[in-house]
């Protein structure tokens, strides 16, 4: 399994998988009834701007078998993700490389939080959520909902490094001590 961005040459790939997708899981992934994507809908998920959407297809060779996205909201720290899986890989960790994934990548952006909204009868995706370390609350608009919630440790970056220079008053202090 190899997961990478999605782009717009996955198209076929990315329709196959969605229809793929029993009726409920579709609607758990969207939240509303979809029997198909229209072009546009196609594109605006395979089409995203690296500045505030990430998209990352899981594929076993050319088959997607997996997707997940965040998408920066107005706070730029913040963003919104969702994540499927393919009924046939569900329970074989497709899941979880994609939410590191798509981790590593929030890390690197700066985003501080992630944040999804999760049916509330979606026990699975409220399973997992809890399990790669978000916390559920009642969706503050909408009761079908849980929001779910999670911080994100901001990527740490090499130390500073100190000038060896006897200019420096870091050097002056510890060169008198020896």
């Amino acid at each position: 399994m190899i997961v990478r961005p999605l782009r717009l040459q996955d198209a076929a790939a990315f329709r196959a998988f969605i229809e793929r997708l029993s009726p409920a899981s579709r609607y758990e992934r969207f939240q509303c009834a979809l029997s198909e994507l229209s072009p546009g809908l196609l594109r605006q998920l395979l089409v995203a701007d690296p500045r505030s959407h990430v998209a990352l297809g899981a594929f076993n060779g050319a088959e997607l078998v997996g997707e997940a996205r965040y998408v920066r909201g107005e706070e730029t720290q913040l963003a919104d993700f969702a994540i499927a899986v393919d009924e046939a890989w569900r329970r074989c960790g497709v899941a979880h490389e994609l939410m590191e994934q798509l981790l590593v990548r929030a890390r690197r952006d700066g985003l501080l939080r992630l944040e999804g909204d999760v049916l509330a009868s979606n026990e699975a995706m409220l399973a997992f959520a809890a399990q790669s370390g978000f916390r559920a609350s009642p969706h503050p608009e909408d009761q079908r909902l849980m929001r779910v919630t999670r911080e994100i440790r901001p990527e740490l970056r090499p130390g500073y490094a100190f000038s060896r220079s006897a200019e420096t008053p870091r050097y002056s202090i510890f060169a008198h001590l020896g």
